[in-house]
């Protein structure tokens, strides 16, 4: 018998078997296995661009997860679940940020349209 007998190889050489029977579908092996990367593990944090930002601020507002202070809107991006704010893009509002880790090229363009930013190292 070629191929072997019963079930083995049915994840190489016998998988047009599975697909054809419909015993592939609800089998807990379903693609490719390979290797994952270690970064991939790890759980860097989210980030967030300020074009992101900018375009989230009216929402945020609206929502009330952030607050309207005179001219300024102060968004606290550690409790959205965002570790750290990129300088990706422009923001053309002044907003206060609260965030643990900030670019410098974020904190620069921050500052240029009016806003301030507040990190966990500025706390301490």
């Amino acid at each position: 018998m070629q191929g072997g007998a019963g079930i083995s190889g049915r994840y190489r050489h016998k998988r047009s078997r599975l697909i054809r029977t419909g015993e592939f579908a609800h089998m807990h092996y379903k693609g490719k296995k390979g290797f994952t990367p270690v970064s991939a593990s790890k759980d860097p944090g989210r980030t967030i661009d300020l074009w992101q930002l900018s375009g989230l601020v009216d929402k945020l507002v609206a929502e009330k997860k952030a607050q309207l202070t005179g001219e300024k809107v102060v968004v606290d991006l550690k409790g959205l679940g965002f570790r750290k704010l990129l300088g990706s893009g422009s923001i053309s509002r002044p907003v206060q940020v609260k965030v643990d880790e900030c670019s410098e090229g974020a904190a620069k363009k921050l500052k240029e349209a009016g806003g301030e930013l507040v990190t966990a190292a500025a706390a301490k």
